[in-house]
């Protein structure tokens, strides 16, 4: 029993073109609108492998301003430090990188269109 993984976050947009990119284009998700259900509202599943993990929702500007929210950061596992640096670079994104020897990680750190943090652990 117990926390064995990320199964999904979500996310309201107001970005919803620049959004799905950037985790289709930096992350490596695959956004497929056949496999969302109709909740009535716009938005997009971005899978890993078979899991959605990350929903979106797509809002209107004005929705985005009246909500208030806690949400910090999202956090996925990840491999190739290297590779997802080039990835970075190449799409102009600006991120800062962490060395933690201590637990034998490093860690990349971006932001998404919409200001939400997502951190990258490499283990290793």
């Amino acid at each position: 029993m117990g926390i064995t993984g990320l199964d999904h976050i979500n996310i309201d947009t107001s970005k919803p073109d620049e959004t799905v990119a950037f985790y289709q284009d930096v992350l490596g998700l695959e956004n497929r609108p056949q496999d969302r259900p109709d909740f009535g509202f716009p938005g997009a599943w971005l899978f890993l492998g078979d899991t959605a993990v990350v929903h979106l929702n797509f809002i209107d500007e004005d929705d985005r301003f009246a909500q208030r929210s806690a949400f910090n950061h999202i956090a996925f596992e990840g491999s190739d430090f290297a590779a997802m640096c080039s990835v970075l670079d190449d799409c102009g994104l600006k991120y800062r990188t962490s060395e933690r020897p201590e637990i034998s990680l490093s860690q990349i750190f971006v932001d998404d269109p919409n200001g939400v943090r997502v951190e990258v652990n490499i283990r290793g």
